[in-house]
């Protein structure tokens, strides 16, 4: 079978992100060639989206965090000016060369091929536009021309970004319908060919986060809905133990970890909304802060959903 990097949800309040599954090397030797190469083209894509997604959302908040009206843009006489955060090269490369050669490769993926064709070229627009504004920034060249550059900058830098964002979106809905179509066939594959394999059990702990990260991520989740999912994820994390999936192997045992802890991490938010909990105002605040989130928040499901991706991801390496 192909082997998947896996997409990792973004963080709240944005909207979820999603998975695709990572398979185990040895599951890869019965691959066929172009089910390889497929792979390869998803891999491309999923390294991109990983590598500047995030970073971009902490660029748009650096950015704007200073300004009272962002729409309005800046005046040039705020405090805590600051220019928007840039991405790191290694991550900038990742939507270059080998994204370009993704999406000349054969066969087409007609369903994300032009999603991610966009997503590239916005992304390329945007980092231009974020290395102009730096640049102006960094010289603080707003302190000798009245804040005429940075208003200048403004309105086609939050151009920029909006439709970087709007690709994000696209980007996110087209790689999970992808994933889940792909998920459901590997499983089904495995079983078929391996039964209850440690690739099996892979793909179902992933696919059981994936949903149960799903039913949390509302403001008023269904209780019943999540208690269900839970013993769902639950019930195949026992099962793999029971079965010593990836015994010896130590990525295993890291995954495995992290997928304890995303059990955990749901399993306080649940009881934060049966018991009705609302946030302190401490925690309230850590929340706003961007730091750590507190327990039993869905920002705190979803750190830990994405340390159980990076983890799956680094099996694959």
């Amino acid at each position: 079978m192909e082997s998947h990097m896996t997409h990792r949800l973004r963080s709240a309040p944005l909207t979820a992100a999603i998975v695709l599954a990572a398979l185990l090397a040895g599951c890869q030797k019965s691959a066929s060639a172009a089910a390889v190469e497929g792979a390869d083209k998803i891999n491309a894509y999923v390294a991109c989206f990983n590598g500047v997604e995030q970073p971009i959302h902490e660029s748009y908040q650096t950015y704007i965090g200073w300004m009272q009206d962002p729409q309005a843009g800046p005046t040039g006489k705020e405090r805590g000016i600051r220019a928007p955060g840039t991405v790191l090269s290694h991550r900038v490369e990742a939507c270059g060369a080998p994204m370009t050669a993704a999406l000349a490769q054969q066969p087409v993926n007609a369903e994300l091929d032009p999603v991610a064709k966009t997503y590239q070229e916005r992304f390329t627009t945007l980092n231009k536009r974020i290395g102009e504004t730096v640049r102006y920034y960094g010289r603080e060249d707003y302190l000798r021309d009245e804040g005429k550059g940075m208003r200048a900058l403004h309105a086609p830098l939050m151009q920029a970004y909006a439709a970087f964002f709007e690709a994000g979106e696209a980007m996110n809905a087209a790689l999970e319908h992808n994933e889940d179509t792909r998920r459901k066939a590997q499983i089904d594959a495995i079983e078929k060919a391996e039964g209850h394999s440690a690739a099996w059990y892979h793909l179902k702990i992933i696919g059981e986060g994936k949903q149960l990260v799903k039913v949390l991520d509302s403001d008023t989740p269904d209780l019943a809905a999540a208690q269900a999912q839970l013993a769902n994820y639950q019930r195949i994390l026992e099962d793999a133990q029971k079965a010593k999936a990836g015994q010896g192997d130590a990525m295993w045992g890291h995954m495995e970890r992290a997928a304890d802890k995303l059990a955990r991490d749901s399993g306080r938010l649940i009881e934060r909304i049966r018991s009705k909990t609302p946030l302190s105002k401490s925690e309230q605040m850590q929340l706003e802060n961007g730091s750590m989130p507190p327990d039993g928040t869905r920002q705190a499901v979803l750190a830990s959903y994405n340390d159980l991706i990076d983890m799956s991801n680094r099996m694959l390496q």
